[in-house]
């Protein structure tokens, strides 16, 4: 049976064009909004509507192209951007689904799509007890290809979409990025880390071996991108400041007194937020200056393999501290937060009381997420594309 499916914005690449042909290819029917230059050039069809309305009036629009098309799916990656937070409720109106890729639960190889939403929105059984009592008819995670996803790649693509934006700004006035910043700013930016990458990997090098050779506990903070959705729309912090100084203060008044806390930096943070020098200074003022490390790189497993405990938001850094069998706290709304994976008491009681998680729940929780929710491939390249928009088939037609 064939579907009628409305792609609405997609990533900067070339993945929602090679998914439009395939869905045509095997009979349905495919439309495509474009809300700015990138989706424009990204589009890779001639059946599309460029939405050119100020943000309050999609929501009427939204509702008129339901009923005009009679769309079975909707499909969209990023579930809180301002042209797609409208849609979860028309659609419902209309009987449409909601299909929603976000970059993977489970890293590297692996892209997330998942019916309604993800993250706060998602629909996952996150029990401890339903996963247990079904761990026999979960299917165990199948072993993954690798796609040969370079960063590379993903920054050519990201700076074309952008120059698009900028080209076709006319035909789109209203358009409001999810991105906080320009491309120039974040870019120059990433410029500067990237020639000071030998220092600071470097000096990462320094504090994990004086970490491992000194014998003493230390907590691992591996921090999120300020514009996160997650961030903004799934925590209760205005930002990863707010985030960064609440675990910092919690941990002067109540870790161990001869415990570490290691902040670990985004990869792709711009340091546009000197969120090193904030840290240090309120360390200082707190009297914990020589217990506390700002790093940006560093080996991650092997951070991970040997913390007491690691402090996120939501980041799927989470799920491999898990891996690792570290004790988790998650800040803010996220999949994998429930008993038996992740500490449920106060952020206080975590240095000392947090326990390591059940390895039966995480193992079972994994295959699930995977099950449901986790396809191998990736966005960007031409290899995790193909091997993507299979998995996504796969996914998308039993639904229809």
């Amino acid at each position: 049976m064939s579907s009628s499916f409305i792609l609405l914005q997609g990533t900067a690449s070339f993945f929602f064009p090679e998914l439009a042909r395939a869905l045509q290819t095997r009979g349905h029917v495919v439309q495509k909004v474009n809300f700015c230059g990138g989706d424009l050039v990204y589009s890779g069809l001639r059946d599309q509507y460029n939405y050119a309305g100020t943000a309050e009036e999609l929501e009427s629009w939204y509702s008129q192209l339901l009923t005009q098309s009679g769309a079975t799916d909707i499909v969209l990656f990023g579930d809180c951007r301002p042209v797609h937070m409208p849609i979860h409720s028309i659609a419902a109106s209309h009987g449409a689904r909601v299909h929603v890729f976000e970059e993977g639960y489970v890293r590297p190889n692996w892209i997330t799509l998942e019916r309604f939403g993800v993250n706060g929105r998602s629909q996952l059984r996150c029990d401890a007890d339903w996963l247990k009592e079904h761990r026999h008819i979960i299917p165990p995670v199948p072993e993954s290809r690798h796609t040969g996803y370079n960063l590379r790649e993903r920054a050519y693509h990201d700076i074309r979409y952008r120059l698009a934006n900028t080209l076709y700004a006319r035909r789109f006035p209203h358009y409001v990025s999810h991105r906080p910043r320009n491309g120039a700013v974040e870019y120059a930016g990433l410029a500067i880390g990237l020639a000071l990458t030998k220092k600071r990997e470097r000096y990462a090098a320094e504090v994990t071996a004086r970490l491992l050779g000194g014998g003493n506990d230390y907590y691992l903070v591996p921090l999120q991108l300020n514009s996160d959705a997650q961030v903004v729309h799934h925590s209760p912090f205005g930002g990863i400041s707010d985030f960064a100084q609440a675990i910092l203060r919690s941990f002067a008044l109540n870790a161990p007194q001869d415990a570490s806390l290691v902040f670990k930096s985004h990869p792709l943070d711009t340091g546009l937020i000197d969120h090193r020098r904030n840290l240090l200074d309120l360390a200082r003022d707190l009297g914990v200056d020589n217990r506390v490390y700002f790093i940006k790189g560093g080996h991650l497993p092997t951070l991970l393999s040997y913390a007491r405990g690691v402090a996120v938001i939501n980041s799927t850094v989470g799920l491999s501290a898990l891996h690792h069998g570290r004790a988790l706290i998650a800040l803010g709304t996220a999949v994998y937060d429930m008993p038996g994976m992740t500490w449920q008491g106060t952020l206080d009681d975590f240095w000392c009381s947090a326990s390591s998680p059940d390895r039966e729940v995480y193992q079972t929780f994994l295959n699930y997420v995977i099950d449901q929710t986790q396809i191998n491939g990736d966005f960007y390249t031409r290899s995790g594309i193909a091997m993507a928009v299979t998995g996504v088939i796969d996914r998308l037609e039993p639904c229809a």
